[in-house]
């Protein structure tokens, strides 16, 4: 009995995300120690950054098993075109964003400028390519009217939202808004629940309080991965 083509080629998906996952974890891990304390990623002043120092082998294991699991999923959600690798290299900036976030409360510019500046221009490639200037649009537009609402409620309560989500959420916003408007609110209000329960289960852990501040990147980041996955692939 032969496998369906199209599960055929998921599986190829999968595996071909899960191995660039493998190879790109240790490379997220060590950027999320070098980064906040770095001028760029590869100018981390050691020799051997590029295979993970200095990062710990517990954060090089559990970001790398997180980039098996969500450079895969995405590279099957997408699928075979230029603006899969967009989709995978904000997957693997997202990962090292979300540790820095969670570990110092920070979003740090160079790398969400990163994975900006790389997701634009394979993009760019995917409607030179294949004629998807309505999506680049749609993204673009997408990511114009987040930054914008967000950059509100930043004004408005600083405490409660900083510059560095607002960014985060225009990036994620273009990737969703990609894939249609609709995506990118559900992603924002996936990503205000998320956030939401985090804040709830720390409560009723006593792991927090109503002053203690929650890092809302990796809400954003969940939010975004889980709408993508859950109404991907597109047609």
């Amino acid at each position: 009995m032969s496998l369906d083509p199209a599960i055929a080629d998921n599986l190829v998906l999968l595996g071909f995300g899960a191995i660039v996952g493998l190879l790109l974890g240790p490379i997220a891990a060590s950027a999320s120690v070098t980064v906040p304390d770095r001028m760029w990623p590869w100018r981390s002043g050691s020799a051997t950054w590029p295979i993970g120092d200095p990062a710990t082998r517990r954060r090089r294991v559990l970001l790398t098993a997180s980039s098996v699991v969500v450079l895969g999923s995405l590279s099957a959600a997408i699928g075979w075109r230029p603006a899969m690798f967009a989709f995978m290299s904000m997957g693997i900036v997202g990962l090292a964003l979300a540790a820095v976030d969670l570990e110092h409360h920070r979003l740090p510019d160079r790398l969400t400028a990163t994975g900006a500046v790389v997701s634009a221009a394979l993009v760019l490639l995917d409607a030179l390519l294949l004629d998807s200037w309505t999506m680049a649009a749609s993204g673009l537009i997408c990511a114009s009217v987040a930054f914008a609402v967000f950059l509100v409620m930043a004004l408005v309560s600083p405490r409660g939202m900083g510059l560095g989500d607002v960014k985060l959420a225009a990036l994620l916003s273009f990737h969703t808004g990609w894939l249609a408007w609709e995506l990118a609110l559900l992603a924002l209000l996936a990503s205000f629940a998320v956030g939401a329960g985090a804040a709830l289960v720390l409560l009723l852990a006593r792991r927090a309080t109503l002053r203690t501040a929650i890092p809302f990147g990796p809400a954003l980041l969940l939010g975004a991965w889980t709408i993508v996955l859950a109404f991907a692939p597109i047609d």
